[in-house]
């Protein structure tokens, strides 16, 4: 049976700044490999978390370059910045890329999904068929 780890964040910025994520300053592809190889885990699927690592999803592209048999990504860019939009229809076309993940969990980032600010994504990601993850706790009856 193939096991694949649904969320795991790579970093190299510092210590994050959720008391939920260890507390360290780096978290790379050679730590994940180790404990995915000390616990069995086949595969895994990495969400850059860019909030406390802006370089997140670079670190996570070169993951998936060296170990494309061992990550895929679920990346993500800047909803609220108008050049992002292009980002949509190619999104899919880099390496080991699933689709996007969004939090919406940065004080300004919490009214997005219910302000309009993203309204755009939806139609554009269907039309790409660009799959999109989300944290959805503080809105999910709204999705």
């Amino acid at each position: 049976m193939l096991i694949v780890d649904a969320q795991i964040h790579l970093w190299n910025a510092g210590n994050p700044t959720s008391a939920w994520h260890r507390q360290i300053p780096a978290y790379l592809k050679e730590d994940a490999l180790k404990e995915m190889d000390a616990g069995g885990v086949d595969a895994a699927i990495l969400t850059p978390h860019t909030p406390w690592d802006p370089n997140a999803n670079e670190l996570c592209m070169e993951a998936v370059r060296a170990h494309p048999d061992r990550f895929a990504i679920l990346g993500n860019f800047p909803l609220d910045k108008p050049g992002s939009r292009a980002l949509v229809d190619t999104w899919k076309q880099r390496p080991g890329m699933l689709g996007c993940r969004f939090t919406f969990i940065g004080p300004e980032q919490s009214k997005w999904p219910t302000d309009g600010t993203v309204d755009w994504l939806w139609p554009a990601a269907e039309r790409a068929g660009l799959p999109i993850a989300m944290m959805a706790a503080n809105f999910l009856p709204k999705v």
